[in-house]
């Protein structure tokens, strides 16, 4: 009830900044957009206003493990540039331009948004509705090839992008004798959920854990399952989900207090990771 309670002020105090910085006035926020011709600076105050103090916000949360109120902090900002970063931006720019809208001013502005506002709130939502499923057609295509890269952190513990079933073969030969699956079952197709996957590892005598990693929401049980399974193991151990990014994050986690925390951040860094964000909530996990 506590955390309904702080939600509903957020999101309050977080309407009322909308409507007070003109974020729902259509006009302004595409004067700001027209760069080359009747360009209004004004709204850079407001992006300042909010980039400041999540600046700070982030560094704070970072010597935290949990949230005061519960649950798990988001992950730091990726500062990777890639195909969907770039992509998704501009297409949310170009909508912005469009209607002068984005999510948040559209909900603040639905009440007085007249008929336009209310067509761009179905349009918005229908397309959250329909993104995850274009997005899992895009998934299914992309994966029709294998996108395994073994990346060794330590001699006993490896990571790598999603897997096919086909690789599990080539994993055992390998000599790997337990793989932890870190990826949601919502972000993939249903030929690699980790029950399917789970019964094909099984099948050729290798141990598979699910132990799914929700993107923001790492928690202090994702850490303890992962060092479970390792601790268990009786051989390597090879861990995987999206880009093996999560399930390098979580082996810093688990390792925290036992090895340094810029041998972690090195060794992560060699194999395309960029942890340096972390260090402080690595350095708050050890000293507990």
């Amino acid at each position: 009830m506590r955390r309904l309670g702080f939600s509903a002020l957020a999101g309050g105090i977080f309407g009322a900044g909308l409507l007070l910085s003109g974020m729902t006035d259509t006009t302004r926020v595409q004067g700001w957009l027209d760069v080359f011709g009747d360009w209004d600076p004004t709204l850079a105050f407001v992006l300042g206003g909010a980039i400041l103090p999540m600046a700070v916000a982030w560094r704070v949360a970072a010597r935290m493990y949990h949230p005061v109120l519960g649950g798990a902090f988001p992950e730091p900002p990726k500062r990777e540039v890639g195909p969907n970063l770039v992509i998704g931006s501009v297409l949310f720019g170009m909508g912005w331009a469009l209607a002068g809208l984005c999510p948040g001013p559209a909900l603040a502005s639905l009440g007085f948004g007249g008929w336009g506002g209310l067509v761009f709130l179905l349009a918005m939502v229908t397309a959250m509705v329909f993104a995850p499923m274009v997005r899992q057609r895009i998934d299914t295509l992309t994966l029709s090839r294998s996108a395994m890269d073994i990346r060794a952190l330590t001699p006993a513990y490896a990571v790598s992008p999603q897997i096919e079933i086909s690789d599990l073969a080539a994993l055992k030969a390998a000599g790997f004798t337990t793989i932890i699956d870190n990826r949601p079952d919502g972000e993939i197709p249903a030929h690699l959920h980790g029950a399917e996957v789970k019964t094909a590892a099984e099948a050729l005598g290798l141990t598979f854990v699910i132990n799914p990693v929700y993107p923001g929401a790492l928690s202090a049980e994702n850490v303890a399952v992962q060092k479970a399974a390792v601790e268990a193991a009786s051989g390597p151990v090879f861990a995987y989900c999206a880009s093996g990014n999560r399930s390098s994050i979580v082996w810093m986690l688990m390792n925290a207090g036992k090895l340094p925390v810029d041998e972690m951040i090195a060794t992560t860094a060699r194999h395309g990771y960029n942890h340096a964000a972390l260090r402080d909530q690595i350095e708050a996990a050890a000293a507990r």
